[in-house]
């Protein structure tokens, strides 16, 4: 029995080839494994079935929502196999968080090398996510997007653009156990932490807000940095809204690993309860849902199974 690996021929900017996707594999290693097209109406149960008997992880090529839901298939399931994640879409964000290759062959590879790593699995009013959940800015980006023909960067960019002119702040309400963020391993870190001064609290209003599992949006941008998936807490991280000057100026220090800027404040929390003034879009794992002005986030501490490369810097 072979490993399945799952693929969405509809998600990403270009055409998969599963021929490409094996023919760098060893040959041990590519017999091991079987690409099988797949698609809505998102019956995994076959699949799972398959990777359960082939004593292995549930693969699976896709973006950021191809992944999403296979992971809550799993859920449902109890998480009988581990989910590994193979770049495929337009933004990766998951798989970029876990230090996965963006290259499909070389993750493929990697992934199979690799290890199960025990995540946390937050949820938002009992609905799983895997990397990232929101509301604000980034929500209405996400239902913009998700009307559009198009993918890819420069169809999110154009949303984006859109929005920014438009969208406003939203107060925020918040009955929440927080958490200290912990020290920065480096010195640098360290010290820049003494330059920005004390952990800003929970923020009052907010133009874009996230909790992340993971560090990373899709298309490289790090919106929460201290994030980690086996911590039992989430990461909150707001952005303000950048002026023009800031797009320029301010906004490439989101794109790495590193990067600071006044842009973005982020802390910890075990949970929340959040109410808004008014009704606003959210996401899951950039998948858009409901419209609420309640919400209620919640951690289930390392019960997720995941696939990972030896590079996750998790354990």
């Amino acid at each position: 029995m072979k490993l399945p690996i799952l693929f969405n021929p509809a998600s990403g900017t270009s055409p998969k080839d599963p021929d490409a996707l094996l023919r760098p594999l060893p040959r041990d290693l590519r017999d091991q494994v079987e690409p099988i097209p797949f698609g809505p109406p998102w019956d995994f149960e076959p699949a799972i079935a398959q990777a359960l008997a082939a004593d292995g992880p549930l693969l699976v090529w896709g973006g950021d929502g191809t992944i999403h839901h296979a992971a809550k298939a799993l859920i449902d399931r109890g998480c009988p196999v581990p989910l590994g994640a193979i770049p495929g879409g337009s933004g990766n964000g998951l798989v970029r968080g876990l230090r996965t290759p963006l290259e499909p062959p070389g993750a493929l590879r990697r992934l199979l090398e690799g290890r199960e790593l025990r995540m946390d699995l937050p949820r938002l009013d009992g609905e799983p996510f895997m990397n990232v959940c929101g509301t604000g800015f980034e929500a209405a980006v996400a239902h913009h997007f998700d009307a559009l023909p198009g993918r890819g960067f420069a169809t999110y960019a154009q949303s984006c653009l859109r929005l920014w002119r438009t969208w406003q702040n939203a107060d925020l309400a918040w009955d929440a156990e927080t958490v200290p963020m912990p020290p920065p391993a480096s010195r640098s870190g360290r010290l820049r932490a003494a330059f920005q001064g004390p952990q800003p609290a929970l923020p009052g209003s907010a133009w874009s807000l996230c909790f992340a599992n993971l560090p990373t949006y899709g298309s490289g941008l790090w919106i929460a940095p201290g994030a980690d998936p086996t911590d039992g807490c989430l990461q909150w991280a707001t952005l303000a809204r950048p002026s023009f000057l800031d797009l320029l100026t301010k906004m490439p220090a989101l794109f790495r690993e590193t990067g600071s800027t006044s842009l973005r404040q982020e802390g910890r929390l075990r949970h929340a309860t959040l109410s808004l003034p008014h009704p606003l879009p959210w996401h899951l794992d950039g998948e858009p849902v409901a419209e609420r002005d309640r919400a209620e986030l919640t951690v289930e501490q390392r019960v997720f199974r995941m696939q990972v490369t030896g590079a996750c810097p998790w354990t």
